[in-house]
Order: C-alpha cells, then sequence, then structure tokens
C-alpha cells in the first residue's frame, strides 16, 4: 500500500505472511496510522524488506504519526525513516525482524514512546538523526539494544536487557543525554 495523501489511516486487520518489498509506504506528510493493535508481518525472505517505509531525498518536516502496530519477520527493518523529521512513533512492538526493529536515517526531532524491540538484529538504529526523544524504549534479546551513530538525543526511562553485545551502543556519537534506564545484558 501508498499512502499518497495526507490525513488519517486506520488498519482493520492484521497483514500475514506479505510478500511484498514494502508493505506500507508513507509518501505524504502530514499522516497518521493507527494500526490498533494489529500486526504488519513479512515472510522473512529476501523480497519482504521493509513493512513501514518513510524515504524522502531531502531533508524534510514530514509530521507522521505511526502507533499501535506490531511489525514482524521484515528481512531489513519494521519502520524505516529516512530524512523524515518532526514524526512520533508510539506503542510500537518491532520483533523478529532480520536486521532492524526500526532504523532512522538522517531523521531528526522525532519523539519515540512505549517501544518494545525485541529478537532484532538491532532492536533500534539512530544513524546521523539527531535531537530525537527516547522515552519508555524496552530492546531486548536483540543483538545491539541501540545504536547511535547520532547527536544531541535524549534517551530516559528506558530497559535495555538481555541483548547479546551491548544495550546502548555509541558509535561516534556525543551530546546525547541518557538517563535512568535499566541496563541488564547478558555480556
Amino acid at each position: 500500500t501508498q499512502i499518497t495523501q495526507p490525513g488519517e489511516y486506520v488498519l482493520v486487520n492484521d497483514i500475514i505472511d506479505s510478500n511484498t518489498s514494502t508493505c506500507i509506504d508513507i509518501q505524504a506528510n502530514n499522516v497518521i496510522l493507527d494500526c490498533q493493535g494489529h500486526t504488519i508481518d513479512g515472510l522473512g525472505n529476501p523480497n519482504t524488506n521493509y513493512g513501514i517505509y518513510v524515504y524522502r531525498s531531502s531533508s524534510t518536516t514530514t509530521n507522521i504519526t505511526i502507533k499501535n502496530c506490531v511489525l514482524t519477520h521484515w528481512v531489513l527493518y519494521g519502520i524505516y525513516l529516512y530524512n523524515s523529521n518532526y514524526n512520533t512513533l508510539t506503542n510500537i512492538i518491532a520483533k523478529s525482524n532480520g536486521d532492524r526493529g526500526i532504523n532512522l536515517e538522517y531523521s531528526n526531532y522525532n519523539t519515540l514512546t512505549n517501544i518494545t524491540a525485541s529478537s532484532n538484529r538491532f532492536g533500534l538504529v539512530l544513524y546521523y538523526s539527531n535531537y530525537n526523544t527516547l522515552t519508555n524504549i524496552t530492546a531486548n534479546s536483540n543483538f545491539y539494544g541501540l545504536s547511535l551513530q547520532a547527536n544531541y538525543n535524549t534517551i530516559k526511562d528506558s530497559k535495555f536487557q538481555n541483548n547479546k553485545y551491548y544495550g546502548i551502543y555509541l558509535y561516534t556519537s556525543s551530546g546525547n543525554l541518557i538517563y535512568n534506564n535499566l541496563f541488564n545484558n547478558t555480556n
């Protein structure tokens, strides 16, 4: 599905075993996508890459809200934002995705709350994505809970538990505020 017009969209059923490369491609700005707790599930084969995809060719205020979604079995990313600023992701479960549960690249000033990322290679990744706020994140049983190659983000009131390598992996990052979090990793 491609969302090409602003507005509010509601998922009324689970999407199971999708065999598309990109299940939901949000091309419009000023969109609310409410999955209402439904699952967006891929087949997990090389042709099923993205559950929810928001891509812009240059930095854009997209003002998109994605909420109440479960994303599973996507080869690359459950949710992918690129050059997308001022978005809200809330009440999201991203589990058993091949690479990343949620991935932000060059995406700034986003708010992520009540996110659970489990059994992915990376639970969440912020790559050159700055000034984002992450609150009440649970990243568990991933290889890496949260990977930051980004600056001036706030990560608070979150749990990073039982990740194989790192709860939070900081790579060439500065100015991030990381406080009031719980860490308990096996390694």
